[in-house]
């Protein structure tokens, strides 16, 4: 993909895919990850024990694909093919939930809960070869270190717009009082979004000129590549950068699966969208700034305040539950701006560690590479952070034997604060290497 002039500019068709591709499989995944929890919690079971088996199947077999579809992306030199292919079939898969019966009765709860496992582990799949691998080496290919925290910011921002998208536009077909119907809908109607956008994408999107299949080693050697000790010796600073990721990541599976209901059940705020389209409008805008700076000033400044910042907004969203039935006014203000801190803070992470895990990754080596961003990023995130949160509801409802009557408590926003200040130990070791990496690469691309 050709640049436009200037250094680290990028030409206006490339942004377009970026947006496309990077918004969409947000859509798709902001589906997969806030929107099927609530439906397993509010249409099958309130059982924590069922969204935890959930985001863990789907984290484990969404690896295992990324695995697969980025030794499948260097072995035949495309990315395009995947990622608008993949887009097409990933809205298909969304589209076959609007079949699954709700409301179950009780004997009939764990077959339905295996059963939307089983179909959330599909989904995760096409989502995981196309987006997670494919889309994230044609990003890679396509940028270098004098624009990757922009592109990675931009990117992180897109989990926003889609929150924004999916919550002001199909929020209403998912609530407390949604009905089956509502949900066919919603489950349709965010599923036609993703194919249309395949379709799309192939109109538009190109690979980078001189991107050649790579089948120098063994299908199996290249599926474990990222995961092999020699490999990891060899990149220690590119699992330094995933190590910082995953304890961000963790931190934010703690609370993110029940966020609707802690918001709507716990806290009482039935009338959210106001607060949340503020959460999300300044955390977006905020990041952008950031993200700027970040490029022009370098990266080692942001490491420390971005999470002590992040742990702080946390404590702030936990603390709200002391101004529950006293003043409603001051709680939804205490939870803005500790959404704004939190949010904000995993928006400024992705510009921060992913894009110097971006800059460490060896040229050719780009897909390959995928592979155990998700095992950090996504695997162990998915399995730690659920069963942290699983962990911190049953100790909170100790004695409550009926599903129904489960609630969701704050303390899940304490569990992240905590959590996430782990993240200060592989921050200070990229801190310490950043600059000198940073400089190296720019000379490179000067000259």
């Amino acid at each position: 993909m050709a640049k436009s002039k200037g250094a680290g500019a990028l030409a206006g068709r490339t942004w377009m895919s970026i947006i496309l591709f990077g918004l969409i499989g947000q859509i798709a995944w902001m589906v997969e990850n806030m929107y099927f929890s609530r439906f397993m919690q509010n249409e099958i079971t309130r059982a924590p024990y069922a969204t935890t088996l959930m985001v863990a199947f789907s984290a484990i077999f969404a690896t295992l694909s990324t695995l697969i579809g980025g030794a499948l992306c260097d072995r035949t030199g495309k990315r395009k093919m995947f990622i608008c292919w993949g887009y097409v079939i990933w809205g298909l898969t969304i589209m076959m939930f609007a079949l699954v019966p709700m409301q179950p009765s009780a004997d009939k709860v764990l077959p339905l809960v295996i059963l939307v496992v089983a179909m959330d582990c599909v989904m995760s799949v096409i989502g995981s070869i196309s987006n997670d691998a494919a889309f994230n080496a044609w990003v890679t290919d396509i940028s270098d270190t004098s624009n990757r925290a922009r592109v990675d910011t931009v990117l992180a921002i897109m989990p926003l717009l889609a929150l924004a998208v999916v919550f002001v536009g199909f929020d209403g077909l998912t609530n407390a009082s949604a009905t089956t119907d509502d949900w066919k809908k919603f489950f349709l109607i965010l599923g036609i979004i993703p194919s249309i956008g395949g379709l799309i994408g192939l109109l538009i999107m190109k690979d980078k000129k001189g991107i050649t299949a790579n089948k120098e080693n063994s299908f199996l050697s290249d599926f474990t590549y990222s995961l092999q000790p020699k490999v990891i010796k060899q990149n220690k600073m590119l699992y330094v950068c995933l190590a910082g990721n995953m304890i961000s990541a963790v931190a934010y599976q703690i609370y993110v699966n029940y966020l609707f209901n802690l918001i709507e059940g716990t806290l009482g705020i039935t009338d959210y969208i106001i607060p949340v389209a503020i959460i999300m409008v300044v955390s977006a805008v905020a990041s952008v700034f950031v993200s700027s700076a970040m490029d022009k000033y370098g990266k080692k400044h942001f490491y420390f305040p971005t999470i002590i910042a992040g742990a702080v907004g946390s404590l702030v969203i936990w603390s709200a539950k002391f101004l529950v039935g006293k003043d409603e006014k001051l709680l939804i203000g205490v939870l803005i701006i500790g959404g704004i801190l939190a949010i904000g803070v995993s928006l400024i992470m992705a510009g921060l560690f992913t894009a110097s895990y971006r800059d460490y990754i060896p040229k050719g080596k780009e897909g390959l590479f995928q592979g155990c961003r998700m095992v950090m990023y996504v695997l162990v995130p998915m399995i730690i952070g659920p069963l942290i949160a699983q962990t911190i509801i049953n100790s909170a409802n100790k004695g409550v034997t009926d599903a129904a009557d489960i609630v969701y408590p704050m303390e899940l926003f304490l569990g992240a604060a905590v959590v996430m200040l782990f993240a200060l130990i592989p921050a200070g070791i990229v801190r310490n290497k950043q600059a000198e990496h940073h400089n190296r690469l720019m000379k490179e691309i000067e000259e």
